[in-house]
Formats: structure tokens, C-alpha cells, sequence
């Protein structure tokens, strides 16, 4: 990229085109003659919500080279993209995903992750052939030979053990639990009787070993069993005892993705707002009956037990505002790959549901960008918009730390410095509808 102020006398081109300071000020002009400028957007900081309005967001190389109030003209091969009204944010990462075991069977999930500004996702698969295959996919989108989002391998699944209370797993080093723990997980924790319902869980409930999967897909698949415990760990919840459990995931560093959709398409698995939901045209229609299939299993349970399953749920929403309240950090992620669960729509189900159980819109934004790349220890690179990050966008309608709402708002994303408007999202999203419908 080429940077030049033509006002300025004697100023030479630096590597990244960004020029020393010959007594510029916001009146001077910027000319830029490659790469992609977003003109006059809204930044907004992740870390405390603050917009700063009428920017360039200058990128080449895959990288944001500058982010100023300066005028900027476009020369060359570079492209200019009226961003007024807009607002920009880094792209969405989605913590808890199962893409690259299937995405040979589903090859439509990597334009559906962008077109929902899903700029990267954490592979929860990470079995050597998966490592294999996601190292290929970030191989050939770096060389421009596929659009994919960024494919991040940073453990597997953090289930918790149903044996193993939620804070022997912090106090003994756990990074991180997935799905609130899965089953009735760290809740467990959180009930005045933990003991007693431990011992008869494992007693009269699932008995080691385990199944590879044992949570519930969905919950019908263990509700006529043990709802009962359900319902005692709803019935003894202490919010003092997730208090302190609380205070030890801040202490011991042990971060959260509750998956909150995962847990609704799980305990809500037969609901209407699934079955109708009008994204299922982006789904295979096998893959659609498969679903249909385990969310009729509801019709069989008592009634007592489909109750208890959102009840639970509901408890579930509470700890997680409770948890953000206390400090815990979460991390969005929707375990996409999982049943009513639709790739890139489903983070955004996510965000709904993390707002419902009372997160602010900021917070909503920080855990799809700044928390995993604190958690990841990538802040170098991500979580901001700011010079030297990577070019990975998301450019919205209206403001998101107005609503959360308005995450889904997506005018535009850019991945690796490569823009795609909305018109090319739109039409990412109907070449698979398409592709179905045949």
C-alpha cells in the first residue's frame, strides 16, 4: 500500500505506506492508492463501547494500517467503501463450533459463518485428523483459494465430569467449561443439597463410563430418567453458593462458554420457533427430518418432565447473568453442528439469548470479540479495531451497544482485507438455499 500526503513536502513512504507526521492535523489528506478504505464509519471500542464517528479505516496486506480522522482519497487498485451511517466492529468468533468434521458433508457452513460476520470459529473436534484438515483450510484461504473463516484449535470439549464438582475442575486448573458443564454441570455447584444429589445422580443417574456424547441431543434423550435430579437442583438453588463459585472461576482464571442456544435447543428441542424457523431453507433437508425426528421424542416425556427441562433452562439464563455480574468471563458460542443449530445463525441466536439473560449490548459485543482474544492471548491481532489487527470485520446498520440486536444488522464483513457488501453476503446465503432446494 501506498500513503501519501500530496499537501506535505519531502515525506517518504514507510513499508506500510504509513507516512512520518510533516505537520499533518485532520485537515490534511491522505492519499491511498491499494488495499480497501472504509470511509467515514463509526468505530466502535470494544473495551469500553466508545464510538468515535467519521473514520477511514485504512487495510492492506490482510491487516488495518490506520484508523484516522483524516481525509482519505483512493488512487490505483484501491478500493473505496462509503461507510457513512455505518457502524464497525471485529469480525465475530464463535467459541464452540463443530464445522470442520463436517464441513466436507456441509461445505455451505463456511460461506454461512461469513455472511453472518463470523470471522473465525474455535474447532471443538480436535482430534489430529481435524487439526490436519483445519491447518488445510487456513492454508488455502490465506492463498486466496477459498473464503473460510479463521479455523482455531485451542482444546477440545470442556464437559465437566458429573463425578467432578465445577469447582475441583477450577481449583485444579480447568482453562474453561463448555455448555455451563453440560448435563446439570457446574449448577450442580449451585445447589444447597450438591452432596446428597451428587451421590444419588451417580447412583440412579448416568454411571461411568460414560458415552463419548452423554449430553442429552437433546434432552428428551435422558429427561424420562433424570428429571427428577433437574428438578431437586432447581429446587435447592442457593445463589450464595454460585457466588463463591463464582469467585473461584475469577480467581483460578477459568473462563465460560455457556452455548446458552445449545441449552434451549436441548430442553425447548420440540418448539414451534425451531420448526418454522425460516433459515432452514439454508439446511439440508435429511439433515432437517433428522431433527424433526429427535424433537418429536418430546411427545413421549411426562409433561412434569418437559416442564422441569425449562425450568432448568431457565435457571441456566440466571447463573450466566449472575456469572457476568461477579466477573467470570464468557465467551460466545453456539456448538453449531448440533441439532435446530444453523451455521453463523446460530451465533447470533446466541447473542439473543445472552442479552434475554441480561447482558448489556456491550457486553453481548465483548464476548464475541475482545474476551476471545484475551482468552486466546491474541489481543495483538484481535479483539479491536486498530491499527496493526487483522483485517477481519463486521459492519453494521446501527449501533450495537444501543441492542445486541443490532449485531445482525450486517451491511458488510471483511475477512483477511477482503470486503464482501452486502449483495455478496445476500448472495451467499441464496446459492445455498438454492443448492437445497434442488
Amino acid at each position: 500500500m501506498r500513503i501519501s500526503k500530496p499537501l506535505c513536502v519531502g515525506l517518504s513512504v514507510l513499508t506500510l505506506g504509513v507516512l512520518a507526521a510533516c505537520g499533518g492535523g485532520s485537515d490534511s489528506t491522505l492519499q491511498v492508492s491499494s488495499g480497501t478504505v472504509l470511509k467515514n464509519v463509526t468505530v466502535v471500542n470494544t473495551r469500553d463501547g466508545a464510538l468515535s464517528t467519521g473514520m477511514s479505516v485504512i487495510v492492506d496486506g490482510g491487516k488495518i494500517v490506520q484508523v484516522t480522522n483524516q481525509a482519505v482519497t483512493t488512487s490505483g487498485t484501491a478500493q473505496s467503501v462509503d461507510a457513512s451511517g455505518k457502524f464497525v466492529v471485529p469480525g465475530y468468533l464463535d467459541m464452540h463450533a463443530h464445522v470442520v468434521e463436517t464441513a466436507d458433508l456441509n461445505p455451505t457452513f463456511f460461506p454461512l459463518l461469513i455472511a453472518n460476520g463470523v470471522t473465525g470459529f474455535r474447532e471443538e473436534s480436535d482430534s489430529d485428523a481435524n487439526k490436519t484438515r483445519g491447518a488445510k483450510v487456513n492454508a488455502d484461504a490465506a492463498a486466496g483459494l477459498l473464503n473460510a473463516p479463521e479455523v482455531i484449535f485451542n482444546g477440545g470439549e470442556a464437559h465437566l465430569s458429573p463425578a467432578v464438582s465445577a469447582l475441583t475442575a477450577s481449583n485444579n486448573g480447568m482453562p474453561s467449561i463448555d455448555h455451563l458443564g453440560a448435563g446439570w454441570g457446574l449448577l450442580l455447584d449451585c445447589s444447597a443439597d450438591e452432596a446428597v444429589i451428587r451421590a444419588d445422580s451417580l447412583a440412579n443417574g448416568f454411571k461411568p463410563p460414560f458415552p463419548a456424547d452423554y449430553v442429552p441431543n437433546p434432552r428428551a434423550y435422558d429427561a424420562a430418567k433424570n428429571a427428577p435430579f433437574y428438578q431437586r437442583i432447581v429446587d435447592t438453588y442457593s445463589e450464595a453458593k454460585c457466588v463463591t463459585l463464582n469467585q473461584a472461576f475469577v480467581k483460578n482464571n477459568t473462563w465460560q462458554t455457556p452455548t446458552l442456544i445449545r441449552l434451549r435447543t436441548q430442553d425447548w428441542g420440540n418448539d414451534a420457533l425451531y420448526r418454522a424457523d425460516p433459515n432452514l431453507a439454508y439446511v439440508e433437508k435429511t439433515r432437517i427430518a433428522g431433527w424433526n425426528k429427535l424433537g418429536d421424542q418430546f411427545a413421549t416425556l411426562p409433561a412434569s418432565a418437559v416442564t422441569t427441562l425449562q425450568q432448568f433452562y431457565g435457571l441456566q439464563k440466571k447463573t450466566v447473568k449472575l456469572m457476568q455480574d461477579n466477573g467470570v468471563k464468557i465467551m460466545a458460542g453456539s456448538d453449531v453442528g448440533g441439532v435446530w443449530l444453523i451455521a453463523g445463525f446460530s451465533l447470533l441466536q446466541e447473542f439473543r439469548e445472552l442479552a434475554d439473560a441480561g447482558l448489556t449490548p456491550l457486553q453481548v459485543l465483548q464476548t464475541t470479540t475482545l474476551n476471545p482474544a484475551q482468552f486466546l492471548k491474541r489481543e495483538a491481532t484481535m479483539g479491536t479495531v486498530e491499527a496493526g489487527k487483522n483485517a477481519d470485520l463486521v459492519l453494521l446498520d446501527a449501533n450495537p451497544v444501543a441492542s445486541a440486536a443490532n449485531l445482525e444488522k450486517i451491511s458488510g464483513v471483511m475477512l483477511r482485507g477482503k470486503y464482501f457488501p452486502k449483495t455478496a453476503l445476500d448472495k451467499m446465503k441464496s446459492d445455498v438455499a438454492t443448492a437445497y432446494a434442488r
